[in-house]
């Protein structure tokens, strides 16, 4: 079975800070964004992750709202 970019970035984990700077947000504020639009965090540790392809699709809504 062929590996494709596709399938490896969905199964990739952010973490908050690395996440808030890919969004252009402060961690506060992408901390924030994260509650009011309830992307979905998974708990490893005492760490929050965000996986890749909900970050994805996070952005993908952001660009396809109007202004």
């Amino acid at each position: 079975m062929k590996s494709t970019g596709a399938i490896t970035a969905k199964r990739t984990f952010l973490d908050i800070p690395n996440a808030a700077g890919l969004a252009g947000f402060s961690v506060r504020h992408f901390r924030r964004i994260i509650e009011e639009e309830r992307i979905r965090i998974v708990p490893i540790g005492r760490k929050f992750f965000i996986l890749g392809a909900d970050f994805e699709r996070w952005q993908a809504s952001k660009k396809t709202r109007p202004s």
